[in-house]
């Protein structure tokens, strides 16, 4: 039987942290442990996970460990720690659909079959509903919901685009060694945990999205990736005030952050001669002209779900 483990990343969780746990305890796909690692929570975020680990001592295991001090640290110090066949990631505060699991790994399966090999570093992710905190819907599709495209799955796209969230992720074991192969990576300047495993599928091997939701993301105003949608008339506006504030000063640090996060790609090991030269030409984009930057982008597929005008023009 295969390992699949689901690490949860837990700080200062404790009013949502059990109707998340009751999701994850009630999935259709049971062969699955719960490993659980606490960021220094000051509130019952322990007591909550010390009673459910008490009620499934075969389900749940807490691992203790320094305080990473962001949730990105957290899940890559739970990679580094857990080993599996397969990983899911699983934040506290949303709830999953009860065959989330199974339907992620079903799908994961079927890529690796269709490879005949489970040596290919494979990442698949859902979509998710737009939830309040009462987890009444406010929008069908989060990747929508925030500008994204799902099909955007390339890893010229995924560095500055990336459409998924970590809690949606499926991925498998060899995903997961390269992931934390290298020791010299400058975490502050890779973005999110969910931008560094989809850019190694999207390198190395496979990324594919799954167009349904499968979990209820509630917008709380406290979730490190929220969700944000802007009618036509606040977009004009923020563009108005961008333009008064520097509107090439801030696309510029946009696309400078994923020059950055290309730079810590590019000390991973065995990464494919052609990929590794566009990364390396990426990284190094602002020695070239404007027009060479422009023809480097088209051809190579650095492409947005919307506004590319600006980012070829510009940048």
């Amino acid at each position: 039987m295969k390992d699949v483990a689901i690490l949860l990343a837990t700080y200062n969780g404790q009013k949502y942290l059990k109707e998340q746990l009751d999701s994850i305890l009630a999935q259709t796909f049971q062969d699955f442990r719960l490993v659980i690692h606490d960021d220094g929570s000051t509130d019952d975020t322990l007591k909550i996970i010390n009673e459910y680990r008490d009620h499934y001592p075969d389900k749940i295991e807490i691992i203790y460990g320094h305080p990473s001090g962001s949730a990105k640290a957290n899940f890559m110090y739970l990679l580094s720690e857990i080993e599996a066949d397969y990983y899911f990631l699983s934040d506290q505060d949303d709830v999953w659909l009860p065959d989330k699991m199974e339907k992620s790994l079903k799908e994961l399966q079927a890529i690796q079959a269709s490879k005949s090999s489970n040596k290919i570093p494979c990442i698949v992710f859902t979509d998710m509903y737009v939830v309040d905190d009462k987890l009444e819907i406010i929008d069908n599709s989060f990747i929508r919901y925030i500008g994204r495209d799902i099909n955007n799955t390339k890893y010229t796209q995924i560095i500055i685009d990336n459409p998924a969230s970590g809690t949606t992720l499926c991925f498998n074991r060899t995903l997961r060694d390269i992931a934390i192969s290298r020791k010299g990576v400058d975490w502050n300047n890779v973005p999110m945990h969910d931008a560094w495993l989809l850019e190694i599928g999207a390198i190395f091997g496979c990324v594919q999205g799954i167009d349904r939701p499968f979990v209820k993301y509630r917008q709380t105003g406290q979730n490190i990736m929220g969700a944000n949608a802007e009618s036509n008339v606040q977009k004009i506006a923020r563009n108005v005030d961008d333009v008064s504030k520097g509107f090439l000063k801030k696309k510029k640090a946009f696309i400078n952050e994923s020059r950055l996060f290309a730079r810590e790609l590019l000390k991973l090991e065995n990464m494919p001669q052609e990929k590794r030269s566009v990364l390396e030409a990426f990284a190094n984009i602002s020695t070239k002209n404007k027009l060479a930057r422009i023809k480097f982008y088209k051809e190579n597929d650095f492409t947005r779900a919307h506004n590319n005008m600006w980012m070829r023009l510009w940048l």
